[in-house]
């Protein structure tokens, strides 16, 4: 028995008879084998003491380079999914958090005015003396507004007609409508184009076609100015352009917590219920939309030789942002974006898409 004892103790360098107080390997033997002997072996004790740590950290950083990845458009459907929740379950909670919706929303409307007149001006006076072009632009963009906005009310009178989605439809606990508004006549129309003063045009948000006309008209003065004021001024709008475009960027960042905001302050106030009530006229809106860019929009996308899926990806994060917000302002500078990013020359998306 002693002898196996002894064997068997041989037969592990640096191993400590526990019933001999002599070593077998006294000085030789190192700590590893040491420990390894005196200690019953186990994955967890002879694991780095910072493996766990390192698979935290692998975890943490697998997780942030996948968010990292994730798109603007998804964002905001997340942060549209995210709101709809919030309203639902938390209703008090998401009319609170509304403002955040309309910061958003005010965020927008501040860049609005400075990034459409120094785009439109850039790219008006950019060209020099060549205003017969400007005014050939200015042409077809009227005639291709007036046509294509005659078929969509065609089409929406025909909808409207067939499905009649208003009959039976409740109003109470909705707001009422705001009956204080103007006629449109071909007075107030011109009264809109023209403001009383630029800075003011710059500052309302709802007049936007009067900042148009204001760059149309300082465009023109700079076309007939001196060669030292032209290049002046145009450096001064390329550089104010360049500068609202990189606002624009910032400002998105901020969007799917301002559209998730937005819908869950809109849920929460009337409930998922009231906007369930109005489900028929919802459906019919969406289905006449969805023929209008069947019927309409695809045909001239594919007449003018457009690729269809890269333009629909270019408009899914403005359109996405329209719809939440219930606001085309919302929308104006990222679909200026990216158009420009698109191949649309960035002087025609300034003076088109406003």
């Amino acid at each position: 028995m002693s002898a196996y004892r002894q064997s068997n103790t041989l037969a592990v360098p640096g191993h400590v008879d526990r019933n001999n107080s002599t070593s077998t390997n006294r000085g030789g033997g190192d700590a590893t084998s040491i420990y390894t002997e005196n200690y019953p072996s186990s994955p967890d004790l002879l694991q780095p003491r910072s493996s766990k740590h390192n698979t935290t950290r692998t975890f943490v950083t697998y997780v942030w380079h996948f968010l990292r990845r994730r798109t603007l458009t998804s964002w905001i459907v997340f942060g549209m999914i995210v709101g709809l929740m919030i309203g639902r379950y938390a209703p008090s909670f998401a009319v609170k958090i509304g403002p955040l919706g309309t910061v958003f929303i005010r965020m927008i409307q501040c860049i609005v005015g400075p990034l459409v007149f120094s785009t439109l001006v850039i790219g008006i006076a950019g060209h020099g003396d060549d205003l017969v072009r400007v005014g050939r632009l200015a042409l077809k963009s009227v005639a291709y507004y007036e046509v294509v906005t005659t078929l969509a009310l065609i089409l929406g009178l025909i909808a409207v007609n067939i499905v009649k989605p208003g009959a039976g439809f409740s109003m109470s606990g909705l707001a009422a409508p705001d009956t204080n508004f103007t006629t449109i006549t071909w007075i107030t129309q011109m009264e809109a184009i023209v403001p009383t003063s630029f800075f003011l045009a710059l500052s309302d948000h709802n007049a936007v076609i009067a900042v148009v006309f204001c760059a149309i008209m300082f465009s023109v003065a700079i076309s007939l100015a001196d060669e030292r004021s032209r290049t002046f001024m145009l450096d001064f709008n390329a550089s104010l352009s360049g500068i609202m475009f990189k606002v624009v960027q910032l400002v998105m960042n901020y969007a799917p917590i301002g559209v998730g905001c937005a819908i869950a302050s809109t849920v929460g106030q009337y409930g998922l219920e009231s906007l369930a009530a109005a489900g028929k006229l919802i459906g019919t809106l969406y289905v006449t939309l969805l023929l209008f860019i069947l019927i309409i929009l695809v045909p001239i996308i594919l007449f003018c030789r457009f690729p269809v899926v890269e333009f629909a990806r270019a408009l899914s994060e403005p359109f996405l942002m329209a719809f939440a917000t219930s606001s085309s302002e919302s929308a104006l500078p990222k679909a200026m974006n990216n158009m420009v990013a698109f191949g649309v020359p960035s002087d025609i998306a300034a003076f088109v898409i406003p």
